[in-house]
């Protein structure tokens, strides 16, 4: 008998979410019944402008937040029933973060930050070193690895912050406004690099960004207004994918 093709699941999806911050004697809606999926390998950028809720929403759907209200699944694996343990034992497994502004530890070298997601993974340390090295060495940092984030340059700060992001070899690439304290050469240099995460190591991409042509490398683009999708649409590499308006 022939094997059933099922439906992929979605390695992110939301389901009427909502985010509510109180705010005094008010509330503030930040997010607003928002569904989204999310597939396997795929390079999705979220971009709105300043306030739309494009933030939250990036913070959601990779569990540093908990919604108000609807549901939120990895993988298949709902979230809202797990406790804050599993949650993040769960995100450190599957999802890796980079931040506009790097949030590198200071004191520590750049070996030493790549290396920290790995022990809180109880990676012996021997191999925490070795696997960290390894991807320093990916990223063009094989030289200053023992460098402290403050003796970087910013594009190389962002490349320790990359590195760091893949030290778990995660199936999920979480980036904040990626290019967003950078000059335009090492924000080329950065945006390529998260390229061919997607194209040759079918790392699945999801992107925050205020800049059109950032959001532009992306295979489709949420655009996000006062904290509902607007509307879908593809990006430079989205070719065949179905403009979809949510109004």
């Amino acid at each position: 008998m022939a094997a059933k093709n099922f439906p992929q699941v979605p390695v992110i999806e939301a389901r009427q979410v909502g985010k509510v911050y109180p705010m005094g004697g008010s509330k503030v809606v930040a997010l607003e019944d928002v569904n989204v999926k999310i597939h396997k390998g795929e390079f999705v950028s979220i971009t709105g402008p300043s306030g739309s809720g494009k933030t939250t929403l990036l913070d959601v759907l990779s569990a540093l937040l908990r919604p108000s209200s609807g549901e939120i699944y990895i993988k298949g694996l709902h979230l809202s029933k797990m406790d804050d343990s599993t949650l993040a034992k769960i995100r450190g497994k599957t999802i890796g973060f980079v931040f506009q502004n790097f949030e590198l530890i200071q004191k520590l070298s750049a070996l030493e930050n790549v290396m920290l997601p790995l022990w809180f993974q109880e990676i012996a340390e021997n191999e925490r070193r070795e696997i960290a090295a390894n991807i320093l060495g990916e990223v063009g940092l094989g030289n200053r690895m023992h460098h402290r984030p403050y003796e970087l340059s910013g594009g190389q700060r962002q490349r320790v912050a990359i590195a760091r992001a893949l030290a778990v070899d995660p199936d999920i690439i979480v980036a904040d406004e990626p290019t967003g304290n950078l000059d335009s050469q090492s924000g080329a240099t950065i945006l390529e690099f998260i390229d061919r995460l997607n194209k040759e190591k079918g790392k699945t991409i999801l992107m925050v960004t205020h800049e059109q042509y950032v959001a532009q490398r992306a295979q489709r683009i949420i655009h996000i207004k006062d904290g509902r999708i607007e509307n879908e649409q593809a990006g430079q590499f989205g070719k065949g994918v179905i403009r979809r308006d949510y109004k």
